[in-house]
């Protein structure tokens, strides 16, 4: 029987947005020790099949709402066409997540309906497992991010967690027109872009010396840059800067589920305050970032969203019309509520039995559609993995990213 679900409360905005020329698509690297041999990683794909029914899965549109439904069969693995390409409409109601391989690569990409990176990090480090047992025969560890596709997929695994703790008193979190990089719009004719990699010792010291956490460090350091790039380009009002940092609820609200539960984070920084040090620039953003982490916060804001979602009349509205309204309401207060997303997925730790055939792990993720920039980063084996991905040709962000980063981690009397 085919597992069909409901949709949650982020899938919904994603496929408001979506766009002939543009989807929220996110690709994950994993950089193997060999070449990778393709017969073996389709067969690995379809072992896994069955175990990820909410990933393995298309959405498909009705009068009043679409419906998440489990992909007729495993996809098929493909040559990597060696760029981030969008989704259409008909392959999304297919099934929303490929496979790709070349040389030494093994590529994923899903559609950001499907599932956040906490479910996309199972999926893909299941498969490379799945891989590895097939052509080495190795025996690897299962338990979270490699899961067992001999068992059937457990009910919190399939749950929309966003219901299950949304009964606070409702929270809307105001607005603020940001500042918006420039560039233009979407086309994925080419995508830009630029791979750094820290070792993760480097970056934790620099956020001790600094006394925050490294998203909060490092979150400055791109708050920075983006309000130097802006200084770079007078004649306008000056606006504020705030980086929109994904926050995983499960670390906060007990949860298993492989489908999206998130909420942001919008730490933010004012015209006027480019002369603040970037200690003082992370301190800053550490207590913000802690504000929006709290429960009682994030409870509210997802009973907020689960209510509007739950209107009675939004829910009698035909599809289109819905996504219609939320795509032009997310033009004039979502994204132009912050400047960059800033997505970490934080350490992935895989079992040892994986470890020297997994050389290194990377996200790529979907420049925005109207402010054309995108960043991704995640840590593996002891080195940080940070990609800034863009429309536009000029690489003036990461250039000057870079050279922050680098006073950060190496110069202590870094001050701007």
């Amino acid at each position: 029987m085919t597992n069909r679900f409901a949709i949650d409360n982020s899938s919904i905005l994603y496929l408001a947005l979506i766009r002939k020329d543009h989807t929220n698509v996110y690709r994950f690297f994993l950089t193997m020790s060999e070449e990778v041999q393709p017969d073996l990683l389709q067969e690995a794909v379809d072992r896994i099949y069955h175990r990820f029914p909410s990933i393995f899965a298309g959405f498909r549109p009705g009068i009043f709402h679409y419906t998440q439904v489990q992909a007729d069969a495993p996809p098929r693995v493909q040559p990597d066409p060696g760029c981030l390409i969008t989704m259409s409409r008909e392959e999304i109601a297919r099934c929303a997540y490929r496979v790709y391989y070349r040389e030494n690569l093994i590529i994923i990409e899903g559609f950001h309906a499907v599932t956040d990176g906490y479910g996309a990090a199972a999926s893909f480090c299941t498969l490379a497992a799945e891989y590895l047992q097939l052509r080495y025969g190795l025996q690897i560890t299962r338990g979270y991010p490699v899961m067992d596709v001999t068992q059937e997929p457990g009910p919190g695994e399939l749950e929309d967690s966003y219901l299950d703790y949304a009964n606070a008193k409702p929270l809307h979190m105001p607005s603020r027109y940001s500042y918006q990089l420039l560039g233009k719009e979407a086309s994925h004719d080419t995508i830009h872009e630029a791979p750094m990699v820290f070792p993760v010792a480097d970056v934790l010291a620099a956020a001790r010396r600094h006394g925050v956490s490294m998203t909060a460090l490092l979150s400055a350091v791109m708050a920075s840059s983006v309000m130097e790039v802006q200084q770079l380009h007078p004649g306008r009002k000056m606006r504020p800067v705030r980086i929109m940092v994904p926050i995983d609820l499960r670390r906060i609200f007990p949860s298993s589920t492989l489908r999206n539960f998130i909420l942001y984070a919008l730490p933010t920084m004012e015209p006027g305050e480019q002369t603040l040090s970037i200690t003082a620039l992370a301190q800053k953003f550490a207590a913000q970032i802690k504000a929006h982490l709290e429960k009682d916060n994030l409870a509210g804001i997802m009973s907020y969203n689960v209510k509007t979602q739950n209107n009675l009349l939004f829910q009698m509205l035909p599809a289109g019309m819905k996504c219609g309204l939320m795509r032009l309401a997310y033009r004039f207060f979502g994204e132009s509520n912050s400047s960059i997303t800033f997505t970490n997925l934080g350490n992935i730790v895989l079992p040892p039995e994986m470890v020297p055939y997994v050389k290194g792990i990377s996200i790529t993720m979907t420049p925005r559609a109207r402010s054309p920039y995108n960043c991704g980063m995640m840590s593996y084996n002891g080195a940080f993995f940070l990609n800034i991905c863009r429309f536009p040709e000029k690489s003036e962000l990461e250039d000057i990213f870079a050279k922050k980063m680098q006073s950060v981690l190496y110069d202590e009397g870094m001050q701007q």
